[in-house]
């Protein structure tokens, strides 16, 4: 084992366009436009011993297999592939462990410390990335570490650093690239790296990781963009983490296609949510939903999911029914109106000024006689001590 140490015979990136893919697939050289940088360590067949050789061959064998079976891949594709292969490989070795050697293990723990030490100053922070740099190493782990640090104080260094993980082969996850959008506040930042999920292939595949494109999407005001995403995550359902659509995503939808007046579409998805018994935020979807869908003269729909959510909360003020009330003054529904102020009386709550406007202009209205409404209108407060005395008897059976 010791002859392991005393050559350079490993490489992260390892280049076998040149010296292994010709010899072994000669037939697929003109297809495969794999070109693997080895700015690191070399491997030299030539000058090799029988066992490192054979070493070689075990490291590079799902590399191989893959490259063989499909050539079109990217080079980068195969990287993760190689690194995992030397890793897994490394486990069988007798101390001293040469790959602990080849990858600077004991460097690489020293400069995260170093940097969770050194977190809150920029400066030294900037020292520590270029003492990385001088390991002449890849390492995943340390290039998101800094690039994390960075990106709310110094976009455009993480932005370089984020590049040079790149061009060492490093592929970032979904799961990376929607934390760093969630994080930075710069626009044009979080355009690159919406532009990276689409360049490497990359889906979401988590709730949260959704809510984020979501929410990156309508903060654009790309309606297309929007509504892509939707058709895509409606797609997803059968995964495990995505059985069923969350109210915050509905919330956050119907509002925006209300917002951009698609009112059809956002009716249409508001039966969808119902069917699927979902309950939306409730003080929220109140001013989002149900208030703009009054105010573009869809009343009967925004009355009955207020009133749907009046069973479950008395958590509303006489403005949250006034909308309401001039949605159905605009379309003279009177009956409508009629109904809306008994609801109020019923519930406790106390005209506003706009609504009070709204009961004094039907007063005269030949379809409403006053004196029908004021009578229905001042016997609530008896009806509604009666319905509290009946739930009061109700319950005392039970105890």
């Amino acid at each position: 084992m010791t002859t392991y140490t005393k050559k350079s015979f490993l490489f992260i990136r390892l280049k076998l366009y040149e010296n292994f893919i010709k010899f072994s697939y000669p037939n697929s050289i003109k297809k495969s436009k794999c070109k693997f940088s080895t700015n690191i360590i070399k491997f030299d067949q030539n000058s090799t011993t029988k066992e490192e050789k054979e070493l070689y061959l075990r490291l590079t064998k799902t590399f191989r297999e893959k490259l063989k079976s499909d050539y079109n891949k990217p080079e980068l594709y195969y990287d993760n592939l190689i690194k995992t292969t030397i890793f897994e490989t490394s486990k069988i070795f007798e101390k001293p462990n040469p790959v602990e050697k080849i990858f600077k293990i004991e460097e690489i723990k020293k400069l995260l410390v170093n940097m969770i030490i050194f977190s809150n100053n920029h400066n030294k922070l900037k020292e520590l990335y270029q003492d990385f740099k001088k390991l002449e190493i890849t390492n995943e782990l340390v290039y998101r570490r800094f690039i994390l640090y960075f990106i709310k104080d110094d976009v455009k260094k993480s932005k370089e650093i984020y590049q040079d993980m790149r061009n060492n082969g490093i592929i970032p996850s979904i799961s990376y690239l929607t934390l760093l959008i969630k994080i930075t506040k710069d626009i044009t930042t979080k355009d690159y790296f919406i532009k990276e999920i689409k360049d490497l292939g990359l889906q979401f595949n988590t709730k949260n990781q959704f809510h984020v494109l979501l929410n990156y999407y309508i903060s654009k005001k790309d309606v297309q963009g929007v509504q892509s995403l939707w058709q895509e995550m409606r797609k997803m359902l059968n995964i495990i983490d995505f059985k069923q659509i969350d109210s915050y995503s509905y919330l956050k939808y119907i509002g925006f296609l209300i917002e951009n007046n698609l009112l059809d579409k956002a009716i249409e998805t508001i039966h969808i949510m119902e069917n699927e018994g979902i309950q939306p935020l409730q003080r929220t979807f109140v001013d989002s939903v149900i208030k703009p869908l009054a105010m573009n003269d869809y009343p009967q729909l925004a009355w009955r999911l207020l009133s749907s959510y009046q069973k479950i909360s008395s958590n509303f003020s006489s403005y949250d029914y006034t909308y309401i009330l001039e949605a159905f003054m605009r379309q003279n529904d009177f009956n409508s109106i009629r109904k809306v102020f008994i609801n109020m009386k019923l519930l406790g709550i106390n005209p506003d000024n706009k609504s009070k406007e709204i009961l004094e202009k039907i007063k005269d209205h030949s379809i409403i006689k006053e004196e029908i409404l004021y009578r229905e209108y001042e016997l609530i407060p008896i009806l509604k001590t009666i319905f509290i005395l009946f739930l009061d008897q109700k319950n005392k059976l039970f105890i």
